[in-house]
């Protein structure tokens, strides 16, 4: 497995904070963060529903959770399946992602076309090739963990990318600075901060019980015991080869991955997932990451109101705050 940490407060934003590649560094040197490979799985999920709310969808625009079926023109069938294996149809963007809902992410890639949602994961951080296949949308793409835990503070420090700073300064014998990362350091807005607090609210959601538990959970609820403002996404890739949790707070992104480095399964038991698996280890650093901090909210920018909905259905009048650019509103 493998943790990694960035700073997300103001002055400090891409400084590693903390950083675990493997499980002993004495007997094996390679490090998971900067050196493995991984399909990320449904963490990738975010950066689709960005490209869509980027390109006039909102939070309450409902997207068809029902079968599909490819077929290429050498008779090659893709058939992308949810993780259940179950469709419950129409349903709102924010309750697609909060179940992590793999058909409504294939439509949405299919709509707005892979080539487009490939240039805000690249604007995001993720640099290894990305294949543009509809299965990109899935997660089937390999990346870097550094550049994952990039990709997701590019999207806490609301749509500005800053590279992960490693070393702060090097001094030679005489005291000459060598390096300094402030040459190096550019910070870059790569989405507008409207649009970039729509998906940390809706990622808010998934990591958020709904006020009527019997409705349903969404997939990053076991982070609730951090009991301060978070956003995050589950990850998990087939036969449970690889399991995430990736998420942040105004302070901090934390990104945890469960895996063998042999891509063999971590097991069978539906246990072994990233909501389940990883989301508690997660938890469990972030409280300590965040012991003496202050309890704080993510910023509102220019542009963002918020209309009450029922989050299930989306539809305006509920009990649950929602997210709208300026000049959008709920359904009635």
């Amino acid at each position: 497995g493998a943790l990694v940490c960035l700073d997300n407060r103001p002055g400090m934003e891409g400084f590693v904070r903390a950083m675990v590649g493997g499980r002993d560094y004495d007997t094996k040197k390679f490090n998971n963060v900067t050196q493995a490979k991984r399909q990320p799985g449904s963490s990738v999920k975010p950066f689709v529903w960005l490209t869509a709310l980027d390109n006039g969808m909102t939070p309450s625009d409902y997207v068809s959770d029902t079968a599909i079926k490819y077929v290429d023109a050498y008779g090659n069938i893709y058939e992308p399946k949810n993780y259940s294996g179950k469709y419950e149809g129409p349903m709102p963007m924010r309750h697609g992602l909060e179940m992590s809902k793999n058909i409504i992410s294939i439509r949405l890639a299919e709509r707005f076309t892979t080539p487009l949602v490939r240039s805000y994961m690249r604007s995001a951080g993720f640099k290894l090739p990305i294949n543009e296949g509809l299965s990109m949308a899935l997660g089937a793409n390999d990346t870097h963990i550094i550049d994952q835990a990039e990709s997701y503070s590019t999207l806490a420090n609301g749509g500005i990318r800053i590279a992960p700073t490693m070393i702060q300064e090097i001094r030679d014998r005489d005291g000459i600075v060598r390096f300094d990362h402030t040459d190096f350091r550019k910070p870059q807005r790569v989405f507008p901060a409207d649009v970039t607090y729509q998906i940390v609210h809706l990622m808010q959601g998934v990591c958020t019980p709904d006020r009527h538990p019997a409705r349903f959970w969404p997939s990053g609820y076991r982070t609730q015991d951090l009991a301060r403002p978070r956003a995050g996404k589950t990850g998990t890739t087939n036969n449970n080869t690889n399991a995430w949790f990736c998420g942040f707070t105004p302070q901090y992104t934390c990104i945890v991955w469960m895996g063998y480095e042999d891509n063999r399964s971590l097991g069978s038991s539906i246990r072994l997932t990233g909501g389940r698996l990883s989301s508690p280890i997660w938890t469990e650093f972030m409280i300590e990451a965040h012991e003496g901090l202050p309890v704080e909210d993510f910023r509102v920018p220019q542009g963002v109101e918020f209309f009450k909905i029922d989050r299930l259905t989306g539809l305006e009048g509920g009990d649950y705050t929602e997210a709208y650019i300026r000049g959008t509103r709920p359904l009635q």
